[in-house]
């Protein structure tokens, strides 16, 4: 499992770079769900497999059941969404974050994570630099590793479609340092990792910046994380991106975003309080399935959510879950998300800088989810199968 492991990290780290020359990772994450299934199935078979997890895992895993519940009945129940393919698809895509999250925590049950980390960590150091030098020269010359133009200047992408997915990327690398502890010369390569990000100028990339000297702080003065810090820097990060979230919100339904998020609300209240089900409102297959609901609440003329190009759908995600499962669905999410928190805690707390780094991680996801899909696409995925494996050692187990 460790080579599994290890040759994963860099498929999946730089799989939007891979994916214009090999096509077919655009699939990798479904591969791999798959793949991690029934991998967890015949690893189950072996009895030293059995108390991999924790009873706050176990939950997890009766929640998402009950979760999926929910949509199939709201499905059953409403009937909005013809198409029978939309429905099975975005059921799969739901479920993808707990499947690696638990399958691989499992699946590196005594495995030498130790050794995993700093194999990965090495690797990351040099990644880092290597982007680093490219954003220095991308500030001074046109050299086509950038997205658009803010505050004046070029906004960073390295060779990624997207500046949203080097921000991803970056995170994942500064949090695997952070975890593998402070070698020679790592405050350098965290410096640079912070000049990346500020260089993609991604509002998230700042807020992730608070949170991270925020952590920081936390892990040295009052030595434990708790979910409160993270609804105090919530409020942070509210007030750092203000004018954009006013900016933003006063575009009501004739933008797309803010669209997702007030339609969703009364789609929650209209369908109380099961939601509008599979495949019927913010995400992608919603669109490439055109669902009614756009029609019935007038949106479908907005750009990015009309039947011909819908490509804005996916840019929230919170509206997805109270959209398509109601407030008892997203009632129950919470909870999921709660009990994920839980976990980190329960496998890291013997290690302040293993315990750093995954709450890094798991704001990043609160972070990113407010503008994209990310607990469905592949980088969110790869981040709780990181949070779960490459971190270094999470419990006490011989090595199988």
């Amino acid at each position: 499992m460790f080579f599994f492991f290890n040759v994963l990290f860099e498929i999946f780290l730089f799989q939007n770079c891979f994916v214009s020359i090999f096509p077919i990772l655009t699939y990798i994450d479904e591969v791999c769900t798959i793949l991690l299934i029934i991998l967890t199935f015949c690893a189950l078979m072996n009895k030293s497999r059995e108390n991999a997890l924790l009873k706050i895992e176990k939950k997890i895993i009766i929640f998402i059941f009950i979760f999926m519940f929910i949509g199939i009945l709201s499905t059953i129940i409403y009937k909005i969404q013809p198409e029978r393919s939309a429905i099975y698809k975005d059921a799969f895509n739901i479920l993808k974050f707990p499947i690696f999250y638990i399958c691989t925590l499992v699946l590196s049950n005594g495995l030498d994570k130790k050794r995993l980390l700093t194999s990965i960590a090495k690797r990351s150091r040099v990644y880092i630099v290597i982007i680093f030098i490219f954003s220095i020269i991308n500030i001074f010359f046109e050299i086509g590793m950038n997205i658009d133009v803010r505050y004046g200047l070029r906004s960073y992408k390295f060779l990624f479609s997207h500046s949203t997915y080097l921000v991803s990327s970056i995170v994942i690398m500064l949090c695997i340092i952070i975890a593998d502890g402070h070698k020679r010369r790592d405050s350098i390569i965290i410096f640079e990792s912070l000049v990346i990000l500020i260089l993609t100028f991604r509002n998230k990339a700042f807020v992730f910046i608070l949170a991270y000297f925020f952590g920081k702080q936390v892990i040295k003065h009052l030595k434990k994380i708790k979910f409160k810090y993270i609804f105090l820097l919530g409020i942070f990060g509210v007030l750092i991106t203000y004018k954009k979230i006013i900016e933003v919100a006063s575009y009501g339904i004739i933008a797309a975003r803010p669209a997702l998020y007030i339609i969703g609300w009364k789609l929650a209240y209209d369908y109380f309080p099961l939601g509008s089900g599979f495949g019927t409102f913010a995400s992608y297959l919603s669109g490439q399935y055109y669902s009614p609901v756009y029609y019935i609440y007038s949106i479908n003329n907005v750009t990015g959510l009309t039947e011909s190009m819908y490509d804005y759908m996916a840019d929230t995600f919170w509206p997805f879950i109270y959209g398509q499962f109601g407030f008892i669905g997203f009632g129950i999410f919470i909870a999921i998300i709660i009990f994920i928190f839980i976990s980190l805690k329960k496998r890291y707390y013997l290690s302040q800088k293993n315990i750093l780094a995954a709450f890094l991680l798991f704001l990043y996801i609160l972070i990113a989810s407010i503008a994209e899909a990310i607990f469905t696409d592949v980088t969110g995925i790869f981040i709780f199968m990181v949070m779960a494996t490459y971190l270094g050692e999470n419990r006490m187990y011989p090595k199988l």
